[in-house]
C-alpha cells in the first residue's frame, strides 16, 4: 500500500492530510507532492495532517522540511512522536523555515492565522 493526500484550502493555507504507509522515499515523494500543490495553488501557509500516516517515525524530519517551501508549515501529530518534533522544528529554524508541530488542528490553525 502506498499513500493518498486529500488537500484543502481555507483562504491562504492549504491542508494536507496524509493516510497510507511511509518509508524515507515515500517521505522525500509525499513532501515534495505537497509542496508541488502548494505552490500550484500558490498558498502560503500549510497544515500537514500525519496522524493517518502509518510508520512515519523515523521520515518526519524529511518529509516536513522538504514541505518548507512555504511561510510556516504545521504539522499536526500525536503525542506518541513528540520526541522527535523537536529535531524536526529546530533543524527546519536552522534552515530558516517555519515550522511548528501539534497535537491537534484547532492550534495548529490557530498558529497559522496569526499575524
Amino acid at each position: 500500500m502506498g499513500y493518498r493526500i486529500e488537500y484543502a484550502v481555507r483562504g491562504e493555507t492549504m491542508q494536507a492530510r496524509v493516510s497510507g504507509r511511509s518509508s524515507l522515499g515515500h517521505a522525500a515523494r509525499i513532501a515534495r507532492d505537497i509542496a508541488d500543490e502548494a505552490a500550484r495553488r500558490a498558498v502560503r501557509d500549510l497544515l500537514i495532517d500525519v496522524r493517518g500516516l502509518m510508520d512515519r517515525v523515523g521520515t518526519l524530519g524529511t518529509l516536513a522540511l522538504e514541505a518548507c517551501s512555504a511561510a510556516r508549515v504545521a504539522l499536526v501529530d500525536t503525542s506518541d512522536n513528540e520526541r522527535w518534533h523537536i529535531l524536526s522544528e529546530g533543524l527546519a529554524r536552522s534552515r530558516g523555515h517555519a515550522l511548528r508541530c501539534f497535537h491537534d488542528r484547532a492550534s495548529a490553525m490557530a498558529w497559522l492565522q496569526r499575524p
